[in-house]
């Protein structure tokens, strides 16, 4: 039985070219190629090159070329099957095991997509033919040229039964065309509708190039909606797909970033003005799925919204959700059109280059979530700073990846610093060099030292409510060693020692840990209310401590395990990340 497609598209986006034939040549970079020699002949002037932006390999001395999997399979003398299987598990693939199941998804999705080919070939005929003067020429009147609408498989849906019984006579069923998502019953009759009649049909396909739905345009003006698309199905997924992301990731050999609009049209327009590298959202939000998706490709994604009111907001919400997945190497721009345009009317006003122009004024994902904060911040009040640095922080702690995590944040401190500290105006409240000064050093803890430090204060100001929580604190792990010293001693004094005194055990800490107690007491963000606290109270505020420190360790363990992972994925860490994660 053959391999989805889409699980050997998966196997060479994960995998290098290079990466695969170092395993057996030894190969020098020259420019974006690599050189080596010949695998599959003698020579001592090399002619074997591989080419990673095309995916290929090439002997000039034999002619041999080919992929990874033609290359071990020429090399090893294996089959396909073996390769696929070796390779998977190079990639930190789980092996492909095929079921009774695996053969009936098979079957359907050839089946669909023979049923799309056909919808699809019949409206591109009629486009061209029966409705040139009205439908045609409304996509030539916007400017869209013909080879334009023939790239993008354009057509025209019209109200007849001719298509479906084209379908009927190909042995295709009613629920098979209910399936796909281009039909519907009518009324809960029997009576088949077509989703897209009188509409200029979209073909929407997947990132394997694979049919998966259609998008529609009415010219009619008593249409209800304007624009539709294929509801979500079994092979449509809405968030977890691209319009065009099958053609424009052939343009990442010629461009560092992709271009993510809102429709199709906007993505035709631009094409149609000579840039390629262009995808869009299919009627939802922008997902994390989608993102990850143009980042098999792209290092760098420009997100271009609608400059209206609702076109910036969305720009924010998309900005909040993307921070989560930031990874080294990877980047997010956002651009927002002027004058409450969309890319299809700008670029057909100012063409070409006025949008490449444009694209110089993209701001960068961390400028966009801190300009959007900190827009309505007082910053002559200390506190509508500290609220500010509470939510960003927030924000930078739900990061997955635990380098950029900390990078993130540190932007965010200099963003503070530098917006909202230092650039004071005359009537700022910050006039004391002192003040200033304690606010910067604050800044440059992370939230994870502040909370450490903040529970180091709450039990050395109440030693004897702390002696009931020596077992919890002694297996407590602090992950700044100065702290944890700090915390073992502390136990001793007050278990071994017996001083039960807050003036006598400051006194005794002092001798060695001068330096950490005024950090603890300049930077805990509990000294306000640690007062005449009541047992109960200090409880409750213990035991947010003590959840806080271990959710932390959890998430930092589970970062270094997923890093592990991505390096070496293996049975013994899957199973110890799973056990954690649901701990």
């Amino acid at each position: 039985m053959k391999y989805p497609k889409s699980y050997i598209e998966e196997i060479k986006n994960r995998l290098k070219v290079s990466e695969v034939v170092r395993l057996k040549v030894n190969l020098k970079k020259r420019g974006k190629e690599f050189i080596g020699l010949s695998p599959f002949k003698n020579e001592k002037t090399p002619s074997f090159t591989v080419n990673d932006e095309k995916g290929f390999y090439h002997c000039f001395s034999t002619g041999e070329h080919g992929n990874i999997f033609d290359f071990l399979m020429k090399l090893d003398n294996q089959g396909f099957g073996e390769i696929v299987k070796i390779l998977a598990q190079r990639a930190g693939m789980q092996p492909y095991r095929f079921t009774k199941e695996d053969e009936i998804k098979e079957k359907e999705s050839q089946k669909i997509q023979k049923l799309f080919e056909i919808f699809f070939s019949t409206c591109e005929i009629d486009l061209q033919s029966d409705y040139k003067n009205s439908h045609l020429k409304y996509l030539i009147d916007r400017g869209l040229s013909k080879d334009t609408i023939k790239y993008f498989k354009i057509g025209y849906c019209d109200n007849s039964k001719k298509i479906q019984e084209k379908l009927f006579s190909n042995s295709f069923t009613s629920q098979e065309l209910i399936n796909s998502g281009m039909y519907y019953k009518k009324d809960q009759s029997e009576e088949l509708v077509c989703r897209f009649r009188n509409r200029i049909t979209f073909p929407i396909s997947n990132y394997y190039n694979q049919y998966i739905g259609c998008g529609g345009r009415s010219v009619l003006d008593k249409a209800l909606a304007k624009y539709i698309n294929s509801p979500e199905t079994n092979f449509f997924k809405k968030s977890f797909n691209l319009y065009n992301l099958n053609n424009s990731k052939k343009e990442s050999t010629n461009s560092e970033y992709l271009i993510l609009v809102e429709g199709y049209i906007d993505v035709i327009s631009l094409f149609n003005n000579e840039i390629k590298n262009v995808a869009a959202t299919l009627g939802t939000a922008i997902t994390t799925s989608q993102i990850n998706l143009a980042w098999k490709n792209f290092d760098k994604i420009i997100i271009c919204f609608d400059g209206d009111t609702s076109g910036i907001n969305a720009a924010f919400r998309a900005a909040e959700k993307i921070l989560k997945i930031l990874k080294p190497g990877k980047d997010i721009l956002f651009l927002t059109i002027p004058d409450q345009m969309d890319p299809d009317d700008f670029i057909n006003q100012y063409g070409k280059n006025g949008f490449l122009s444009l694209l110089k004024q993209s701001k960068d994902l961390i400028d966009v979530v801190f300009n959007y904060y900190s827009k309505s911040v007082n910053r002559v009040k200390a506190s509508e700073i500290a609220l500010l640095e509470k939510k960003l922080f927030k924000l930078t702690d739900e990061i997955e990846d635990q380098i950029s995590r900390k990078y993130v944040k540190n932007a965010f401190r200099n963003k503070i610093f530098e917006n909202l500290i230092k650039n004071k105006n005359k009537n700022n409240l910050w006039t004391n060099k002192e003040d200033m000064k304690k606010a910067s050093l604050r800044l440059m803890l992370s939230k994870e030292e502040i909370l450490e430090l903040s529970l180091l204060n709450l039990v050395i100001n109440y030693p004897e409510l702390s002696q009931n929580k020596i077992e919890e604190l002694s297996t407590l792990d602090l992950n700044f060693d100065n702290n944890r010293i700090f915390l073992s001693e502390f136990i001793d004094i007050l278990v071994n020692k017996n001083i039960k005194s807050k003036k006598e055990i400051k006194k005794k800490l002092e001798i060695n840990f001068m330096a950490l107690i005024k950090k603890i007491e300049l930077n805990s963000n509990n000294k306000s209310i640690l007062n005449n606290i009541n047992e109960e109270i200090f409880n409750r505020i213990f035991d947010d401590y003590i959840v806080e420190v271990k959710l932390h360790n959890k998430h930092k363990e589970l970062s270094t395990l997923e890093l592990e992972m991505s390096k070496n994925l293996n049975e013994d860490t899957y199973n110890r990340y799973i056990t954690l994660k649901n701990s």
